[in-house]
């Protein structure tokens, strides 16, 4: 189960789009691109590249916000930080957080 989150199966939808439709269409693209960026992160835990993971996790912080996904920016926030210090562990259990919270993120309702 997420944390700060009660349902873990809610989709999460874009307050982006809830507030203005018109932009639905560039947030599918960002949608859309969640499950490759997350793919890249993974390999570069994979490989124990933290710094190129800190730097994929500062860019999803920064756009999912901006596409009006605040949890995104939460949790890659998170995972940078862990990064950051070198934790490894951490990084991998804010990795499947992150993969749980992307898998229900929606464009709209």
């Amino acid at each position: 189960m997420c944390e700060n989150h009660p349902n873990p199966e809610k989709k999460i939808v874009s307050d982006l789009v809830k507030e203005d439709s018109d932009f639905a269409h560039i947030v599918l693209e960002f949608v859309e691109g969640l499950s490759s960026r997350l793919t890249r992160m993974e390999e570069a835990l994979r490989d124990s590249d933290l710094e190129t993971l800190r730097v994929a996790a500062h860019q999803l912080k920064g756009s999912g916000g901006g596409y009006g996904y605040p949890i995104l920016t939460d949790r890659a926030a998170k995972l940078e930080i862990h990064a950051k210090a070198g934790e490894l562990q951490q990084c991998i259990d804010a990795m499947q957080d992150l993969r749980n919270i992307c898998s229900r993120v929606v464009v709209g309702p």
